[in-house]
């Protein structure tokens, strides 16, 4: 399965929830549509502060060494899935999927995922492969879920291979048994380049500007941990039985999100969409 994360500004021109509204609706419509996807997960990050949904006291455990103007730098992030990396790649061909006046017919902007980025982001994507580890696979209710993004920045002298194999070992696990936890993925950051071949190659994010813009954004962290819950106050109590006491020395620091799922992914071998 690979899995490619897609960090985003919104457009100056728009509020955060005029570019909410129209990343989830227009944008997400045509996204959900690419060949062979396997998974689309749209993560807004919440209009409230964190202390409004959880208290003052437990919002300033969740957060130590935060990067200045972090939140500046992104708005909402995309998850898309495929079986592979060709898959990806190929999976802006449009396919017949539209129907015409003599049947079924292929839609050009679907290669264009609706040819809105330069309206809805200011710059581009900062598109990058992520290495997932399941701690507890998500079960999603019919209803909303509460879901935080904890960014985490290794301690500097601690190997890349040591960090993951203590997140994923030690650190995640006080996590996993928590009253009210409904999934639990880690996230690595890989070198693959998921940009070449998928972005057109005059898109921002190939200037030198764009690169210094997502290279200085990769630096604020090393692994991004989703965390879902029936509610804020099941994190709460989380954070004052001392789930977060193990995290490193490093930075970390969490944002609640909204979750639009567009596509429920889909791991199982053998089943393109």
């Amino acid at each position: 399965m690979l899995k490619v994360f897609g960090f985003v500004r919104r457009n100056p021109r728009l509020t955060h929830d005029e570019y909410r509204a129209a990343h989830a609706g227009y944008h997400a419509s045509y996204g959900r549509r690419l060949t062979g996807i396997r998974g689309y997960v749209l993560n807004v990050r919440a209009s409230r502060p964190l202390e409004e949904a959880i208290g003052p006291e437990a919002a300033a455990v969740l957060t130590r060494q935060a990067p200045e103007g972090f939140d500046d730098a992104w708005d909402g992030w995309g998850q898309l899935m495929f079986d592979d990396l060709l898959a990806y790649l190929d999976s802006r061909i449009p396919t017949p999927d539209r129907a015409g006046p003599n049947g079924l017919e292929s839609d050009p902007k679907v290669a264009e995922v609706g040819g809105d980025g330069p309206y809805l982001y200011a710059g581009s994507a900062m598109q990058f492969h992520v290495d997932e580890h399941i701690a507890v696979e998500v079960s999603r209710p019919e209803r909303r879920l509460f879901k935080l993004a904890l960014f985490c920045k290794r301690p500097a002298a601690m190997a890349p291979g040591a960090f993951r194999a203590r997140w994923t070992r030690e650190w995640a696990q006080p996590f996993n048994h928590l009253p009210g936890l409904r999934g639990h993925i880690v996230n690595f950051r890989t070198d693959l380049d998921v940009l070449t071949g998928f972005v057109n190659l005059s898109a921002e994010g190939f200037t030198p500007a764009g690169i210094a813009r997502r290279e200085a954004f990769y630096g604020w962290w090393d692994g991004i941990a989703e965390l879902w819950f029936d509610g804020p106050e099941h994190l709460a109590d989380g954070v004052r039985a001392g789930a977060f006491d193990l995290l490193p020395s490093g930075a970390w620091f969490c944002r609640e999100v909204d979750e639009t799922l567009v596509v429920a992914p889909d791991r199982s071998a053998g089943n393109p969409r």
